[in-house]
């Protein structure tokens, strides 16, 4: 070491002079040098250049004179020693994981994310900012888990209040000439695709305008194209958005970088996605207007209208489909292309329901009512130009860009934003060449491999996994494009021994001089997770997601899967090592849910490599997420078909469900119940009365009474609204109060939704007010926490419900070896538990209207009282009940029939739209009007009477003459049969 470290870390605390030649110095010294690093930081340099970094008024001498080399204001040495510093800094962050603890020691982060840097008036320091907050991102992937900066803590402190302003500031310049603009966007973009993972973050970047501001640099690479909507420019100055219209993107900014900064933003989120499609710039660069192109550029059009939350309305003059190849009917049994304004009902519909990668009590997406409700005039709504200009983007690139471009897209067709014919475009356009992307890099990496290659081998599966899920024909497009032996391929190759790799660098450090030394002079403990073993956990997550993705449907699918020798790696996926994290174990466990849908794989493959065992063990795991997982996965498992049942049994899994049962979380609940309702059908008693007794009589009836999740909302509401304002008499502050609390439980409100390149609010647009009023509702309808907690509610129920038709039913099942007494004895056991009366009190009490509770001070006089109506699921499992207790003795038919005002309550749904209902309604009939012997006949015949008084067998008539359905007609007509002789 040339210069004394005493000597250099006087010159950094000296005049400015000094300072730049030190950092000069310092910059020669240890760049490209990572044991000169480490010697400088023992000698604790850093905290003098985080110093530095930090001051906001640096020294200076009497010569000191100003240079400029840029074209903004005058660069002084000042500045150049912050640059140097910056510089400096990034340099040591680069060095790795070990640099972590001192740089966060010395408040490294703080000093960079000031305004001073990010929001500085030199472009070269805020880039200088960046590379630093960017080599920190970059350790941090491979940092341990004891590390004090690892990726979730470091998003956790950028997508705070003030870092986003400046990440706004950043993304939303309006000069896009000069490659340090275009640089600082890429890097802010790619930390937001890198580190955006939660909700939380995600719903902080909307609110703080981050994602308007991506939309508009998405924007201008369309303009920087010459991709604009024919005539953009004429419809933007008739609806006074021309203001909006984008400049084009500098060609040095990261196209990828800001698709995948936007798919993390809308990931999984209807509202998000929308947002997206209502941003302004999108609008005004893909407008949807009725245009004639036959006529002048300058004439007018139509008035702009908004996307379709629901599309179905095609326009006379789409150009940008002009850019795609049409989709004709293929052997995956497609549909043609529709014509102008052709009705759509008849063409393939849009898989999205049937299964989803997270265990959720609730879906997050809003129903189908919703967005009909938003809906204007007819309801026919066109679809966005952004989509398929997406899809144009996805096939005319590659690499990372296309990759991302189909994340953005996935998002936008999840959230039912894309007409349904885009299922046909996507399994001819997009699938088959994602997929061909992913097996040439895949074959390319075995000889050299690059930072993107990696990449996409790590993402591509799960961005494939998102895109087909649900989804039939685009299942049947990633089969026949080779994507199970591709992915299996990948999952196999993720636990190859890893290569022989050169001796890592590790610091030299006695055991004394770590005690001596202050934290930011220490090097962390450890130097980090191989990055090798980083990209095989990311790869097998991802592979996991995609074959549980493409297990979802079709038993020819899962079977291949099987024939790839995959199962082994599966399974072992289950157990939680360094190597296997929760991500892991959770992706694995939808892997194994997807494949126990087949019998025969449940019987044969999963049953030969034992997958019961790690999967009962996940049950106690300590993170509930796992713990949700693995519930889920027993729901298949514990079926009277599976040849795990027994084995679970006696490992003790009905004591773990009904603890379970009693989770606090409700997705806990939820899917212990429904295990335990698959686990009882068609079991003998003594397991049955055993679930019973574990689970407890009084929490099942609190768990089909209560409204659990709706009475925590309100207490909570009621405990936080006592609170504030204990002196406040006035009713009208008593209203301001409560506006307050609905502010702080409403956090995704947003005082705007849109802001101009300039700042500008413009709330008198007409297009954007309309906007405006829409994602609000479908915010509310996404975020409402009240409505989550009555759907987790319901759902509870609803298992409940059916909890207790599996316990008194199954007595047809073909493994069941109960008696009818048996089932007899069970349905007098839960009379006995419940109590009798009880329990026909609660079934009626789920056929009548229910008042909820409100959560304004202002529906203290009833006008804003919250109303629900029986829902159909719940209707159907009461129903079944009694069907079940109809079909046990005469004494039980009897019960039924005494129940006057239950039995009032079912004639009023024989007009029910739920076909279900009436079928079910009508086996009901069928089972009190039957006759068991000669002794049974005069109760028989009572029971018949007492069902015609109540208008059964009137609506029975109608049922048989009048109904749309062969089944409920035919069920009618059966119940007649066997009702009239009766009286």
């Amino acid at each position: 070491m040339a210069l004394n470290s005493q000597s250099m870390l006087a010159k950094l605390d000296s005049t400015t002079p000094e300072r730049l030649s030190a950092l000069n110095y310092l910059k020669n010294e240890v760049i490209g040098h990572t044991q000169r690093k480490e010697d400088w930081l023992r000698h604790g340099v850093v905290r003098p250049i985080v110093r530095i970094i930090a001051s906001s008024t640096l020294r200076t001498t009497e010569g000191d004179a100003p240079s400029s080399f840029s074209n903004g204001p005058a660069f002084t040495d000042e500045d150049n020693v912050k640059l140097q510093a910056l510089q400096l800094l990034a340099s040591f962050a680069n060095a790795g994981p070990a640099f972590l603890p001192p740089l966060y020691a010395a408040n490294a982060l703080p000093a960079v994310l000031d305004d001073s840097c990010l929001q500085s008036e030199h472009p070269q320091i805020v880039l200088a900012a960046l590379r630093v907050i960017q080599d920190i991102a970059a350790a941090a992937v491979y940092a341990s888990p004891s590390s004090p900066i690892t990726s979730a803590s470091l998003a956790d402190i950028l997508f705070t209040d003030a870092p986003l302003e400046s990440f706004y500031h950043i993304i939303s310049q309006t000069s896009n000439s000069n490659y340090s603009s275009a640089a600082q966007v890429s890097i802010v973009a790619r930390l937001i695709k890198d580190l955006c993972r939660e909700e939380r973050h995600q719903s902080a970047l909307v609110s703080k305008d981050i994602l308007d501001a991506l939309a508009t640099k998405l924007a201008g690479f369309a303009v920087s194209e010459g991709q604009v909507i024919p005539r953009a420019e004429v419809i933007a100055q008739l609806e006074d958005l021309e203001s909006y219209m984008p400049e084009p993107t500098h060609p040095a900014t990261d196209l990828a970088n800001v698709l995948g900064a936007i798919a993390a933003i809308i990931s999984d989120s209807p509202y998000r996605a929308c947002k997206l499609l209502f941003s302004p710039s999108i609008l005004t660069v893909f407008p949807i207007a009725n245009i004639d192109p036959s006529k002048s550029p300058r004439s007018s059009c139509g008035p702009i209208e908004l996307p379709g939350l629901r599309p179905t309305k095609h326009l006379d003059f789409e150009p940008m489909n002009m850019l795609l190849p049409r989709t004709f009917p293929q052997i995956l049994n497609r549909t043609v292309y529709p014509p102008p304004n052709a009705s759509l009902e008849s063409f393939s519909r849009n898989g999205r329901s049937a299964s989803r990668f997270h265990s959720n009590a609730a879906s997050r997406a809003p129903s189908e009512d919703t967005f009909a409700s938003n809906n204007d005039g007819d309801g026919e709504e066109a679809e966005s130009p952004l989509i398929p200009w997406l899809i144009i983007l996805a096939r005319s690139r590659r690499g990372s860009e296309m990759l991302m471009a189909t994340s953005v897209l996935t998002s936008l067709f999840k959230a039912g934003f894309s007409y349904k014919t885009r299922e046909s475009d996507l399994s001819l356009l997009v699938v088959p060449d994602l997929l061909t992307m992913l097996n040439d890099i895949e074959a390319r990496t075995k000889g050299v491999e690059t930072a993107p290659m990696v990449n996409i081998i790590e993402e591509a599966p799960a961005v494939l996994a998102r895109l087909i899920t649900d989804s039939e024909p685009l299942q049947r497009a990633a089969f026949e494009s080779n994507a199970i032996n591709l992915i299996c391929k990948l999952l196999k190759d993720s636990y190859d021994p890893p290569p022989l790799l050169a001796k890592p660098w590790s610091h030299n450090r006695s055991p004394s001089m770590a005690d001596e030394l202050p934290s930011d002079c220490t090097l962390g403990e450890e130097a980090g997770q191989q990055r090798y073993l980083v990209h095989r956990i990311k790869v097998r997550e991802s592979t996991l997601k995609a074959i549980g993705a493409l297990a979802t449907f079709k038993d020819e699918y899962r079977k291949a899967i099987v024939d790839q020798e995959a199962i082994h790696y599966i399974v072992e996926s289950l157990k939680p090592t360094p190597e296997n994290p929760v991500s892991v174990v959770i992706a694995a466990c939808y892997a194994v849910r997807m494949l126990s849908r087949s019998v025969g794989i449940l019987r044969t493959a999963l049953m030969d490599h034992d997958v019961s065992v790690p999967l009962f063990d996940l049950l106690r795991h300590h993170n509930v997420e796992v713990q949700m997982a693995a519930a889920d996965v027993m729901c298949n498992l514990v079926m009277d078909c599976s040849p795990m049942r027994e084995p679970l049994v006696r490992a003790g899994f009905v004591k773990v469900a009904c603890e379970h049962a009693h989770s606090h979380v409700a997705a806990l609940r939820l899917s212990a119940l429904w295990s335990l309702k698959h686990l009882v059908y068609g079991s003998h008693i003594a397991l049955k009365k055993r679930c019973v007794e574990e689970l407890e009589s009084g929490w099942l009836v609190r768990l089909i009474c209560d409204d659990t999740e709706d009475d925590a909302l309100f207490s909570a509401r009621e405990r936080s609204d006592k609170q504030p304002s204990q002196n406040s008499q006035d009713d009208m502050d008593e209203d301001m109060d409560m506006g307050m609390a609905d502010e702080q439980n409403r956090a995704w409100l947003s005082p705007s939704f849109y802001k101009t390149p300039t700042a500008h609010t413009r709330p008198d647009i007409r297009i954007l007010s309309i906007a405006d009023s829409r994602l609000e509702a479908l915010r509310e309808a996404e975020l409402n926490p009240i409505r989550k907690a009555r759907h987790d509610d319901l759902a509870i129920q609803e298992q409940g419900l059916g909890l207790i038709r599996n316990l008194i039913g199954g007595a047809y099942s073909s493994n069941n070896t109960d008696t009818p007494n048996e089932t007899t004895d069970m349905i007098d056991y839960l009379f006995n538990t419940i109590g009798q009366d009880r329990l026909f009190e609660i079934l009626a009490s789920k056929l009548r209207i229910k008042v909820l509770h409100s959560y304004s001070r202002r529906s203290a006089t009833g006008s804003e009282a919250r109303i629900l109506q029986p829902q159909t699921k719940i209707i159907e499992s009461v129903i079944y009940i009694l069907v079940h207790i109809a079909a046990s003795i005469p004494r039980h038919r009897q019960l039924v029939v005494s129940q006057t005002e239950l039995l009032k309550q079912l004639a009023k749904l024989f007009n029910c739209q739920d076909r279900e209902v009436r079928v079910a309604l009508c086996h009901l009939i069928n089972n009190l009007t039957w006759q068991d012997n000669a002794n049974d006949g005069p109760a028989c015949s009572q029971r018949a009477l007492e069902l015609k008084k109540l208008g059964f067998l009137t609506k029975l008539e109608a049922l048989k003459e009048g109904d749309d359905e062969l089944d409920v007609r035919e069920r009618a007509k059966s119940a007649l049969w066997q009702m009239k002789p009766a009286y």
